[in-house]
């Protein structure tokens, strides 16, 4: 990141960048990993930190070793993203929700023609490419999403970027602000009955820190054909770290004939979330199911007997 191939330099924006976004994160048990590479075996040389967010002692090491880094004593000169990438992957926790930040100037290099390189790349653009193309497959599985950041035009791909569009829990983020603003449903999955006479669904939110996403972000709603419910809105703003998602029957039908028309059972919409605005929306499919059915309610009076 120190300018060569025509980019700008961008090391000590980035680096600092990167600090200030650990130093953010609120939960202190959440795990970080620090992976510097270059070409593909350089992550072995520079080494990789692990540690609790709360751990400053660990934190302060991966810094001072960080910011010793030059231009001269790092050795590499190639840019393997593909062989990055599946080291991170090695990272992934199953028993926990997972991000990976892969940041880079560049894009991936060809493998050099000669043998004699120390720190060449083992593999291609293809290798990448095919990784990528893979990738909802594999996070579906591990639960992990991926930024891939571009931290220059040099680093610009359109074709990565276009992959990327059509992967599930892949995000393509062009920049040096690496400090990226998401937000992601608390359940994918909503029930309502229609015996309950539902008009109004509240969609509960998470981020990774609220101080980025700003007041009064709009969510816009797409809400896929069904013969059941239509939007009165579609768009809503988040109030309260939450939105609130308000229904119209089809054709102004009343619940009863909805109820009617519909036997007893369960259906399911689609609705999905999305946003023009800087922030990223992670998992944003609702499956909101649809009941037909009278609950059993039991009630439990209680009085005071002397």
């Amino acid at each position: 990141m120190w300018g060569s191939d025509n980019g700008p330099d961008i090391y000590e924006e980035v680096k600092n960048a990167l600090f200030k976004g650990i130093e953010d994160i609120k939960d202190p048990e959440t795990i970080v990993t620090i992976i510097p590479f270059q070409a593909t075996h350089t992550y072995e040389a520079l080494g990789s930190w692990t540690f609790k967010a709360g751990d400053v002692d660990k934190f302060n090491e991966a810094k001072k070793v960080i910011n010793s880094y030059t231009l001269k004593s790092v050795p590499g000169g190639y840019t393997d993203i593909y062989s990055a990438l599946e080291k991170a992957k090695e990272k992934i926790d199953n028993s926990r929700v997972n991000y990976i930040f892969l940041l880079t100037d560049g894009k991936q290099s060809t493998v050099p023609s000669s043998p004699n390189k120390i720190n060449k790349v083992d593999f291609s653009e293809s290798e990448l490419l095919s990784s990528l193309n893979n990738w909802c497959d594999y996070s579906n599985k591990k639960d992990v999403h991926l930024f891939y950041v571009m931290l220059t035009e040099v680093a610009a791909s359109e074709q990565i970027i276009e992959i990327v569009k059509n992967e599930c829990n892949a995000y393509a983020v062009k920049g040096t602000n690496i400090n990226i603003a998401f937000i992601k449903p608390s359940s994918n999955e909503i029930k309502i009955n229609l015996n309950d006479n539902p008009e109004r669904i509240e969609i509960a939110l998470t981020a990774n820190d609220w101080t980025y996403i700003g007041n009064n972000l709009t969510i816009d709603l797409n809400l896929e054909e069904n013969s059941l419910f239509e939007l009165k809105s579609k768009s809503a703003t988040i109030k309260n770290n939450k939105i609130l998602i308000e229904l119209k029957r089809k054709n102004d039908d009343s619940f009863e004939e909805l109820i009617k028309n519909n036997p007893d059972g369960e259906s399911k919409m689609i609705m999905k979330l999305s946003t023009i605005q800087d922030v990223k929306i992670l998992n944003p499919k609702i499956i909101i199911s649809v009941r037909n059915k009278k609950e059993r309610v039991l009630t439990l009076e209680f009085t005071d007997d002397e």
